[in-house]
């Protein structure tokens, strides 16, 4: 009934503009975007962090500062760094801030200490009234050595025992010594320069176009005699950067088939775009299905004069319903976006409760229930004439009406409306419980 549509992301380039370069290797947080540019706006995701370290910035005055130099004065209270949106700034979830913290540049491997297995025979040896017990081939930690600082196996001759790491430092022991080493202990370790981050997140819109997100940087001066770039700044100086431009997109769905399947990941990774000419090329009018995760299968013809949809969904429970029915199961599906297609459709969903089971849409104070089809083999439930896809609720059983009456407290609970309003089987393409018509 479906394919899998695998999450196929635009493969990342290397982020760059004419006032300033970003790189996404930097440690301070999680959970980098990688992305590209695109007509000179660097493209990021709606609803998604960003964190981007800023490599350099370029000034309005023209002086160039590496983020590493930005870093330094900042956590020496020397200035203060802020991000000031020039466009979009109603798009953002919240103001963007800086950080600042340390980034890995490249690895070194490092010598932390040797390891030594004993060769000079079995021999217990004695120090201060401590023996130790010495046999070719064991490990050894601490090592005998006679007063010139040199390994010995003579009981006569041990003054003292070290450790490796100390005899390490006055000396590295070869096959002609009582000792055998083993293998140097490396460990790689990271090399690392401070650098600055900057974050923000434009809000999902659930839509189909794109969102401009303009931002300078603003240097304050904290002190006096700061030496930034290659000149010298007074308390009170300021410095801004010239603009920077963001474009918020959501990605097209990767590949076009008869069917296929939106899952969460790919939800998640927003490739939600329904790319309708795209397709129409693909399968012309022919009937197409997308299946979202295990949950619910949508089914219709393509019409040529479809515009392009938003498909973010997710599956979220709607506690006011499972407050109200805690005795029922349930199934949720929202599709954020509320998209609605040109030819009305079928949308299946799983049969929770058997033949029992009823699917309503709900606006968040509302339960319409749809006339559906259940089928016994598959264990589906089917409801046609949808066109636009908003929240659908599966219950296992027919929810009750609640009777108002007269100076009854105002309840939360959903209001469920009577089954008469469902569409009777030849009202064709007419859906008013989804807004189609």
């Amino acid at each position: 009934m479906k394919k899998t549509l695998a999450a196929v992301l635009a493969a990342a380039m290397a982020l760059s503009t004419a006032t300033v370069a970003f790189a996404t290797d930097f440690e301070v947080d999680a959970g980098f975007v990688q992305s590209g540019v695109d007509d000179e706006k660097t493209e990021i995701l709606y609803g998604k962090d960003v964190k981007l370290r800023i490599t350099e910035l370029t000034f309005d005055d023209g002086t160039v500062i590496s983020g590493s130099d930005l870093s330094q004065v900042i956590d020496d209270n020397e200035i203060t760094l802020t991000p000031i949106v020039t466009e979009g700034s109603n798009k953002l979830s919240a103001k963007p801030s800086v950080t600042t913290g340390t980034y890995k540049t490249g690895t070194t491997s490092v010598n932390r200490t040797a390891k030594f297995t004993w060769n000079g025979g079995a021999v217990k040896l004695t120090v201060n009234g401590k023996t130790r017990e010495y046999k070719d081939g064991d490990n050894v930690t601490s090592i005998p050595v006679d007063a010139n600082g040199n390994a010995t196996a003579n009981p006569d001759d041990v003054a003292k025992f070290v450790t490796v790491a100390y005899y390490m430092e006055h000396g590295d022991p070869t096959t002609t010594t009582v000792l055998n080493k083993v293998a140097d202990d490396m460990t790689t370790v990271d090399d690392r320069d401070s650098a600055v981050q900057v974050k923000f997140k434009v809000t999902d819109t659930y839509g189909t176009g794109d969102t401009t997100i303009g931002m300078k940087f603003r240097v304050n001066f904290k002190k006096k005699d700061v030496s930034l770039g290659g000149s010298t700044y007074k308390k009170g100086d300021t410095l801004t950067s010239e603009e920077l431009k963001f474009k918020a997109v959501y990605k097209e769905l990767n590949s076009y088939y008869k069917d296929m399947q939106l899952t969460l990941d790919e939800v998640d990774a927003r490739n939600v775009k329904f790319d309708a000419s795209d397709l129409y090329d693909e399968i012309g009018n022919d009937t197409f299905t997308i299946a979202f995760e295990d949950t619910a299968v949508f089914e219709a013809k393509l019409s040529a004069s479809q515009k392009d949809l938003n498909l973010y969904y997710d599956l979220d429970e709607k506690t006011d319903v499972t407050s109200a029915y805690p005795s029922v199961d349930f199934e949720f599906i929202t599709f954020r976006g509320n998209p609605s297609f040109v030819n009305s459709g079928s949308m299946t969903f799983n049969a929770i409760g058997g033949k029992n089971t009823t699917v309503y849409t709900f606006d968040g104070e509302t339960l319409n229930p749809l006339n559906s089809t259940y089928d016994s083999t598959y264990g589906t439930v089917t409801v046609k004439g949808i066109k636009k896809l908003g929240t659908f609720v599966v219950a296992s059983e027919i929810l009750e009406v609640e009777d108002e009456e007269d100076n009854e407290p105002v309840s939360s609970a959903p209001i469920v409306e009577e089954s008469s309003s469902q569409p009777s089987s030849n009202d064709g393409d007419r859906n008013p419980s989804t807004g189609a018509c």
